[in-house]
Protein backbone atom coordinates (compact mmCIF):
# COMPACT_ATOMS: atom_id res chain seq x y z
CA UNK A 1 0.00 0.00 0.00
CA UNK A 2 1.28 3.46 -0.85
CA UNK A 3 1.43 6.12 1.84
CA UNK A 4 -1.21 8.82 1.93
CA UNK A 5 -0.46 11.95 -0.02
CA UNK A 6 -0.19 15.23 1.81
CA UNK A 7 -1.75 18.40 0.42
CA UNK A 8 1.81 19.55 -0.27
CA UNK A 9 2.35 16.42 -2.39
CA UNK A 10 -0.94 17.06 -4.18
CA UNK A 11 0.04 20.70 -4.84
CA UNK A 12 3.37 19.60 -6.27
CA UNK A 13 1.76 16.98 -8.50
CA UNK A 14 -0.95 19.41 -9.63
CA UNK A 15 1.68 21.98 -10.67
CA UNK A 16 3.38 19.37 -12.87
CA UNK A 17 0.03 18.16 -14.21
CA UNK A 18 -1.04 21.72 -15.03
CA UNK A 19 2.09 22.23 -17.10
CA UNK A 20 1.65 18.84 -18.82
CA UNK A 21 -1.96 19.65 -19.68
CA UNK A 22 -1.11 23.10 -21.00
CA UNK A 23 1.74 21.73 -23.13
CA UNK A 24 -0.72 19.48 -24.96
CA UNK A 25 -3.10 22.29 -25.86
CA UNK A 26 -3.16 24.72 -28.74
CA UNK A 27 -1.73 28.13 -27.75
CA UNK A 28 -5.14 29.83 -27.50
CA UNK A 29 -6.47 26.99 -25.31
CA UNK A 30 -3.38 27.03 -23.07
CA UNK A 31 -3.81 30.71 -22.18
CA UNK A 32 -4.69 31.39 -18.55
CA UNK A 33 -8.36 32.32 -19.07
CA UNK A 34 -9.08 29.46 -21.50
CA UNK A 35 -7.24 26.88 -19.39
CA UNK A 36 -9.01 27.94 -16.20
CA UNK A 37 -12.41 27.82 -17.90
CA UNK A 38 -11.64 24.33 -19.25
CA UNK A 39 -10.55 23.15 -15.80
CA UNK A 40 -13.69 24.65 -14.23
CA UNK A 41 -15.79 22.75 -16.78
CA UNK A 42 -13.85 19.58 -15.94
CA UNK A 43 -14.52 20.14 -12.24
CA UNK A 44 -18.24 20.50 -12.98
CA UNK A 45 -18.15 17.21 -14.89
CA UNK A 46 -16.39 15.43 -12.04
CA UNK A 47 -18.80 16.83 -9.43
CA UNK A 48 -21.66 15.53 -11.59
CA UNK A 49 -20.08 12.07 -11.61
CA UNK A 50 -19.66 12.25 -7.83
CA UNK A 51 -23.30 13.27 -7.53
CA UNK A 52 -24.36 10.21 -9.56
CA UNK A 53 -22.22 8.06 -7.28
CA UNK A 54 -23.86 9.54 -4.17
CA UNK A 55 -27.30 8.92 -5.68
CA UNK A 56 -26.28 5.34 -6.43
CA UNK A 57 -25.12 4.74 -2.87
CA UNK A 58 -28.41 6.13 -1.57
CA UNK A 59 -30.39 3.87 -3.90
CA UNK A 60 -31.72 6.72 -6.04
CA UNK A 61 -29.80 5.85 -9.22
CA UNK A 62 -31.56 3.78 -11.88
CA UNK A 63 -30.53 0.12 -11.92
CA UNK A 64 -30.30 0.36 -15.71
CA UNK A 65 -27.16 2.46 -15.24
CA UNK A 66 -25.45 -0.87 -14.54
CA UNK A 67 -22.89 0.63 -12.19
CA UNK A 68 -21.68 -0.93 -8.97
CA UNK A 69 -21.68 1.72 -6.28
CA UNK A 70 -18.93 0.84 -3.83
CA UNK A 71 -16.73 2.68 -1.38
CA UNK A 72 -13.92 2.32 -3.92
CA UNK A 73 -15.97 3.84 -6.75
CA UNK A 74 -17.01 6.75 -4.53
CA UNK A 75 -13.39 7.20 -3.46
CA UNK A 76 -12.35 7.37 -7.12
CA UNK A 77 -14.94 10.08 -7.82
CA UNK A 78 -13.89 12.06 -4.74
CA UNK A 79 -10.28 11.77 -5.90
CA UNK A 80 -11.22 13.09 -9.36
CA UNK A 81 -12.85 16.13 -7.74
CA UNK A 82 -9.81 16.74 -5.52
CA UNK A 83 -7.46 16.49 -8.51
CA UNK A 84 -9.52 19.02 -10.45
CA UNK A 85 -9.58 21.36 -7.45
CA UNK A 86 -5.81 21.01 -7.05
CA UNK A 87 -5.25 21.74 -10.75
CA UNK A 88 -7.40 24.86 -10.53
CA UNK A 89 -5.53 25.98 -7.42
CA UNK A 90 -2.21 25.40 -9.15
CA UNK A 91 -3.26 27.35 -12.23
CA UNK A 92 -3.86 30.35 -9.93
CA UNK A 93 -0.72 29.88 -7.84
CA UNK A 94 -2.78 29.00 -4.77
CA UNK A 95 -1.28 26.88 -2.00
CA UNK A 96 -4.19 24.55 -1.41
CA UNK A 97 -2.85 23.35 1.94
CA UNK A 98 -2.61 26.89 3.25
CA UNK A 99 -6.07 27.76 1.90
CA UNK A 100 -7.62 24.69 3.54
CA UNK A 101 -5.88 25.46 6.85
CA UNK A 102 -7.25 29.01 6.84
CA UNK A 103 -10.75 27.77 6.01
CA UNK A 104 -10.66 25.14 8.79
CA UNK A 105 -9.59 27.81 11.26
CA UNK A 106 -12.50 30.04 10.13
CA UNK A 107 -14.97 27.15 10.57
CA UNK A 108 -13.61 26.29 14.00
CA UNK A 109 -13.82 29.94 15.06
CA UNK A 110 -17.46 30.12 13.94
CA UNK A 111 -18.35 27.04 15.97
CA UNK A 112 -16.71 28.41 19.10
CA UNK A 113 -18.79 31.60 18.98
Amino acid sequence: MTPDLTLRDLNKWAAMETERLRAGLAPHAASQPAFVLAQAAKLTEEVGELHAEILGHAGYQRRSKGADFTAESMGAELADVMICVATLASSHGIDLGAAVAVKIKEIETRHRD
